[in-house]
Order: structure tokens, then C-alpha cells, then sequence
């Protein structure tokens, strides 16, 4: 491929950019450009070699630093080594299952909104309900991290990362080039204007908050609470945006994206989403708020879910640079060498999966989930740095969807085939329009 072509398919999508082999061999060493040459690891044993056996051999990308630092910063999700470490273990206690589980009233409320609107059009209507998703998860944000935040700063913040994520392809194809940083593309001013009105949003609440001098009990408030393990102290200001910052991201948008492709699924596949219905009715009847203890005991729901992130993972790629030299698959890998874990390509690899393509919920029953490695089934990664965020997303998702299939029918055109598009997360090109009817 040439240079040209690369940037060109690259920018439009970098999911175009995965190589043929990432769906077929278990490690490939590719050059999508003369050069540039970058391992691609896809069998489950390699795969947790890598992210198990020598995790300490491996650093974030120069790619990832490059998108995620302007907006995020050097918080949970972008730092190294023991920097962090140390804010893992300072932010573990917010997501212990005993805490996420007083988060779900707000989980139920939140869908259960997005139902009213709907309900105030006509029953069949189309809506695009990757949009409707993004809201509706948001909503959750809200309710649990942000009680009693400003709307226009929530707003700023939700409307600011959606702003960066449009544009980070450009990114993404300039740092594979190795092109220096300050080197200008289209959307750098846009990128710059939305992370620092993301960052300028976050930081407003978190002195809103600390002016308060309230010890609320939603997710921000125990960000500021939080202390290093080791030496007690707080965190530095910097680190909580950073932190903050992360999970507001994170925090709704792969949920949202996870929730979108779901119901598509569910659309094409109405006798699964009478499935689900039938099962969420049963557990809990219309105005009966989904409990943790409820969402536990909806196994159909759960497989569905699980398909779903197989065909359409949240995060599609895990990347990462040696520190060190490596020997994986038979093969030396040097320093500086980049790795990347193809999750899409994995999920979807032709000696891994039976019919990869066909959405089959039941792959994920108990009797036959149990011989899938860990490390051919990644929607929140796996190893040391496996999402931080998981048990809150995963009770979200299935709360939320089982709010909206029991009381809601969601169809499909029969026309419409929304196109994976790589935006950090995995969105449906074009939008998700679907018929919604209120039940």
C-alpha cells in the first residue's frame, strides 16, 4: 500500500486498514506502509502472553498518547507503570459491585426517559438510536457522577467529546506516519477547541463541587475523596480532570455504542428481542424498576449482550509498544516495535469462531462459553488493564436494554446496513435508524 493510500483509507476508517491476515493467522508482521513494520497478535495464547506474561514489556503508543492526551490527559486510561498503578488502586474502591449497585435506580430512570420521549411520536417512528443512546447514557453520567452539576457545563461536555471523537482518524494516520506532533491537519483546531472546552467544562464542576463542600456519594465525590494507597495523599487537581474527564468518556460512550448495536441486532432478529422481552417481563413487569438482583436473573439478555460485543466491541483495538525485546510466536520482536491486538478481528477470526459473521447469542451459553480463552473474547480488554469501569458498564447495558426491549419494539428497514466506523469507539456510519413503537 502507499503512502497516499494509507492515509487515505486511514483517515476515512482505520478499520479499512486492518490486513487480511488479522481475521485468519495467529501473528502477522505487516507493513502498511514501506517501512513500517507492525506485529499483529490475534491468537488468544500470544494474546495473553502479551498482556499477561510480559505486560512489564510493553508501554501505551505514541498513536494513543497523541489522541488521548490533549483531552484526557495522563490519567487512568493513558499512564504507564506505577504512575498507573497508583491511581488504579486509589480509584478501585469506585466501582466495587456494592457500589455500582446503588447506581442502578438512576440506570432504570435514565431509560425509562429515553421511552417517554419516544412515546411522544407516532408508534413505528424511525429514530436514530445511536444518537438517542449517546443521550440516554449520558443521562446515566448525570445522575452518577454529576448530581447537581451545571446542565450547560454537562452539555459542554457531552457535545465537546463527541466533537473530538469526529476527527480523531486524522490523528490516528498522522502518529502511524511517525509525522511530528506539531505538524497541522484539518481538524487540529477543532480538536483543540474541543478538548480544551471538554477540560475547561470538567474543571468548573470540580470547583463547583469543592466549593460546595457537600460530601456527596455519586461518583465524582468519591474521585475527590480518593487517596494514594501508599502515601494518603489526594490527588493532584491535574489527576482528578484527567480522571473525571475519563470517566465521563468512557463512561457513556462505549455503553451507548454497545446499546445501539444491540437493538440493530435485536431489529434484524425479532424472535431474540421477543426473547428478551419475554424473559425481562417475566422478572420485572412494566413499572417495575430493574434491580441488580432482576438483572442477574436475565441469562438471555446476557448472552445477547455478550454476542453483541463479540460482533461489535466497544473498543476494537488494543495497542502497544516494546520497552523491551520480546519473543512471541516463535518469532524475536525488538524494542520499539508496535503490537496491535485487532479485538474487532479477533471476535470475528476465521479459525476461532464457527460462522464468525452470524449472530448467535448462544455461543456465549455456559457449556459453551466455558472453552473460549480470555483472550479470544476482549470487549474490555484483559490482563492487568482490564477496563476499570467493566461492572458498572456491563450492569448499565443490561439494565438499560432490558428497560427498553420490555417496553419498547424496535424494527428494521430491511435496507439500512450501518457501516463500522472507527472513532476510538466503534460507531454505525451514518447513524442507527430504526422503527420505534412504544408498547
Amino acid at each position: 500500500m502507499s503512502l497516499l493510500q494509507f492515509l487515505r483509507r486511514c483517515i476515512a476508517n482505520p478499520l479499512s486498514t486492518f490486513p487480511p491476515s488479522a481475521y485468519e493467522a495467529d501473528l502477522a508482521i505487516e507493513e502498511p506502509v514501506k517501512g513500517r513494520p507492525v506485529a499483529w497478535v490475534m491468537a488468544p495464547h500470544l494474546v495473553e502472553q502479551l498482556l499477561l506474561t510480559d505486560s512489564d514489556a510493553t508501554v501505551k503508543t505514541e498513536v494513543e498518547h497523541r489522541v488521548f492526551d490533549p483531552i484526557l490527559g495522563r490519567g487512568i486510561l493513558t499512564s504507564d507503570h506505577g504512575d498507573w498503578k497508583w491511581q488504579r488502586r486509589a480509584l478501585a474502591p469506585l466501582f466495587r459491585s456494592g457500589e455500582i449497585a446503588t447506581y442502578a435506580p438512576a440506570m432504570s430512570a435514565a431509560a425509562e426517559t429515553q421511552i417517554a420521549r419516544w412515546r411522544t411520536f407516532p408508534a413505528g417512528a424511525t429514530h436514530d438510536v445511536d444518537r438517542d443512546m449517546s443521550a440516554a447514557t449520558f443521562d446515566v453520567i448525570v445522575r452518577t457522577m454529576l448530581v447537581g452539576g451545571n446542565p450547560a457545563e454537562c452539555t459542554a461536555v457531552m457535545q465537546s467529546g463527541q466533537r473530538y471523537l469526529d476527527h480523531t482518524s486524522w490523528t490516528v494516520a498522522l502518529g502511524l506516519l511517525r509525522l511530528p506532533r506539531w505538524l497541522p491537519h484539518p481538524a487540529t483546531l477543532s480538536n483543540w477547541r474541543a478538548a480544551r472546552r471538554l477540560r475547561s467544562a470538567v474543571s468548573a464542576i470540580i470547583v463547583r463541587r469543592e466549593q460546595a463542600q457537600i460530601q456527596a456519594t455519586d461518583l465524582l465525590g468519591h474521585l475527590l475523596a480518593a487517596r494514594h494507597p501508599d502515601t494518603g495523599a489526594a490527588m493532584s487537581r491535574e489527576h482528578i480532570v484527567d480522571n473525571l474527564a475519563t470517566l465521563l468518556e468512557a463512561g457513556h460512550e462505549t455503553t451507548a455504542k454497545t446499546l445501539a448495536w444491540t437493538l440493530y441486532l435485536l431489529a434484524r432478529a425479532p424472535e431474540w428481542q421477543e426473547r428478551v422481552r419475554e424473559e425481562v417481563r417475566t422478572i420485572a413487569p412494566h413499572g417495575t424498576p430493574l434491580t441488580p438482583d432482576a438483572a442477574s436473573r436475565l441469562p438471555v439478555t446476557e448472552r445477547v449482550l455478550k454476542e453483541s460485543m463479540r460482533l461489535y466491541p466497544p473498543a476494537l483495538v488494543m495497542a502497544r509498544t516494546l520497552s523491551r525485546p520480546i519473543s512471541i510466536g516463535g518469532r524475536e520482536i525488538g524494542a520499539g516495535t508496535q503490537i496491535v491486538i485487532p479485538i474487532f478481528a479477533i471476535h470475528r477470526h476465521r479459525t476461532l469462531w464457527t460462522d464468525p459473521d452470524r449472530f448467535d447469542p448462544d455461543r456465549f451459553l455456559p457449556e459453551r462459553a466455558g472453552s473460549i480463552p480470555r483472550g479470544q473474547y476482549m470487549p474490555f480488554g484483559t490482563g492487568p488493564r482490564t477496563c476499570i469501569g467493566q461492572t458498572f458498564a456491563l450492569l448499565e447495558a443490561k439494565i438499560m436494554l432490558a428497560t427498553l426491549v420490555r417496553g419498547a419494539r424496535f424494527t428494521w428497514d430491511g435496507k439500512h446496513l450501518p457501516e463500522p466506523l472507527s472513532r476510538v469507539t466503534l460507531r454505525p456510519k451514518g447513524g442507527m435508524p430504526l422503527g420505534v413503537e412504544v408498547l
